[in-house]
C-alpha cells in the first residue's frame, strides 16, 4: 500500500514538473510577444496558467495574429511544435510553398492531383491546382520572398490572406522578434506580388 502510495506521489511529481517547465517556456513565449506589441502595436492572449501565448496586432495595416501549434506525436515521428502565423493581406492567386523536407514527413497527406515545379535550389515546391496559374506567378519574385523566409514548413497564399508555419524547435528563441520579423516581412512581399505580365509569358 505504501509502495502504491509512493508512486503516485511521483507521478504527481513528475507531472507537477512538466507543467512548471512548459508554463517557464510559455512565459518566455509571451515576453517575446509582448516585444512584438511594442513593436507593432496589439495585444498578448493568454487563457491560463500554462496556456500557449498568442500574438494579435497589425503588420502593414494587414491584421496579424502569431501562435503556437503542435502535431501529434506518431509512431514514425516525434511531437512538433509550430510557430503559426497568419496575415491578412490578400494574394493575387491561391498557391502553396512547401518544404520539400516537410512533404517527405508528411507524404501520406499530400495531394498528387495537384501540379508543382521546384524552386529554391529545389528546397522547396511551389503547388498550385491548375497549370495555368503557374504560367501567371513570378517565380523569381517568389523566390526571393521564400529566401527571407527560410526556414519554414509551408505557406499557404490566397485571395483572403497568407498562413506560415515553421518547425520550432525551441520556441523561446524561435519567437523573438530578430526571428519574426524576417518571416512577416516575407508573407508581406508574397502577398504584394502581381500576376505576371502575359506579354512576358
Amino acid at each position: 500500500m505504501i509502495y502504491f502510495f509512493f508512486l503516485f506521489l511521483l507521478i504527481l511529481m513528475v507531472l507537477g514538473l512538466l507543467i512548471w517547465l512548459r508554463k517557464i517556456q510559455f512565459d518566455a513565449v509571451h515576453r517575446n510577444f509582448l516585444d512584438l506589441v511594442d513593436q507593432y502595436g496589439g495585444r498578448v492572449i493568454r487563457e491560463g496558467f500554462a496556456i500557449r501565448p498568442k500574438f494579435t496586432g497589425l503588420f502593414k495595416n494587414y491584421r496579424l495574429s502569431i501562435s503556437i501549434s503542435s502535431e501529434k506525436k506518431t509512431e514514425k515521428n516525434p511531437r512538433r511544435f509550430y510557430i503559426s502565423i497568419y496575415l491578412q493581406a490578400p494574394g493575387i492567386k491561391n498557391y502553396t510553398v512547401l518544404s520539400n523536407d516537410w512533404i517527405n514527413l508528411h507524404q501520406d497527406k499530400q495531394n498528387s492531383k495537384r501540379i508543382t515545379k521546384q524552386i529554391f535550389d529545389k528546397k522547396y515546391s511551389l503547388e498550385v491546382s491548375q497549370k495555368k496559374i503557374l504560367g501567371k506567378l513570378d517565380i523569381s519574385r517568389i523566390e526571393n520572398a521564400v529566401k527571407e523566409m527560410h526556414p519554414f514548413a509551408y505557406v499557404l497564399v490566397s485571395r483572403k490572406g497568407l498562413i506560415l508555419e515553421r518547425i520550432s524547435h525551441n520556441l523561446i528563441a524561435d519567437t523573438e522578434c530578430e526571428k519574426l520579423n524576417p518571416l512577416l516581412e516575407g508573407m508581406y512581399h508574397l502577398s504584394c506580388i502581381p500576376e505576371k505580365d502575359s506579354t512576358s509569358i
